[in-house]
Parts: structure tokens; sequence; C-alpha cells
């Protein structure tokens, strides 16, 4: 572990938000599946609290701490941040003009198929954050 590093930083904590961040978005889609956009908002709501403060905690608590020969450079953890906070953004404002119910399986379908990058993202970035970042700033 770097010798500056918080010795009280919880990786734990990281990878369970991981979960729940997969788990609102699961949610959400299964919302925007049902035509409940009311409910989809309010979670993709929650989504964004959870993943600023997480990407605030790794941006102050780890990102700095990364070694010089890391797999992958911070400045690569810190792009995806910024693209997934601007994907999530981008979903809530699609959401944000349409009524609290949609009953047309067409919209709701072309609904679910905008999610499909950001949850790509989303899962990849995670990954690499698991075998990358949480594992190189511990050596």
């Amino acid at each position: 572990m770097s010798a500056d590093m918080n010795p009280m930083f919880q990786f734990t904590d990281l990878t369970t938000q991981h979960a729940q961040m997969l788990n609102l978005l699961q949610d959400e889609r299964l919302a925007l599946l049902d035509g409940e956009l009311s409910r989809a908002r309010a979670l993709l709501a929650q989504l964004h609290e959870l993943q600023e403060t997480h990407i605030e905690d790794e941006e102050s608590g780890l990102i700095p701490y990364l070694p010089e020969w890391a797999r992958w450079h911070a400045r690569v953890y810190l792009a995806e941040h910024r693209k997934l906070s601007a994907m999530l953004g981008e979903l809530r404002l699609a959401l944000e003009p349409l009524p609290a119910r949609v009953p047309d399986g067409t919209t709701r379908l072309a609904l679910l198929d905008i999610h499909a990058p950001f949850r790509h993202v989303l899962e990849h970035h995670f990954e690499r954050e698991e075998k990358g970042l949480f594992v190189e700033v511990q050596r």
C-alpha cells in the first residue's frame, strides 16, 4: 500500500457501491420495461448521487496514489469518470420530458436501448477498477 494512502480506506465499500450502482441501474431498467418512468427517474437520481460520491471518493482517496507502473494510467480512470457522468446525465435528460407512465411498448424498448452503452461502459469501468486500481494502490 502506498505510504501516503489512508490506511482506513475501505475497498469493500467501493466494491459494494459498484454492486449497488449496478442494482440501481437494473431496477431502473425494469421500471422502464414496466413503463414506470417516474420510478425510473427516481432510480436514476439515486444512481447519480451514489455515482458522484463514489467518483469523489476514488478521485480523492485512490487515484492520487496510483503508482506510475500501473496497468492503466490515472487519466484513464478520470476520463471514464467524466464519460460516465456525462452519459448518466444524458439518460436523465432523455427521461425528463416524458410522462410518468409510458404504455407504448415501442417507446419503452427505445428507452431501454439507449441505456445499453452506459451499462456497457459502467460494467467495464468497474472491472478495470477492481482488477487494476483497487489492487495496484495497495501494493
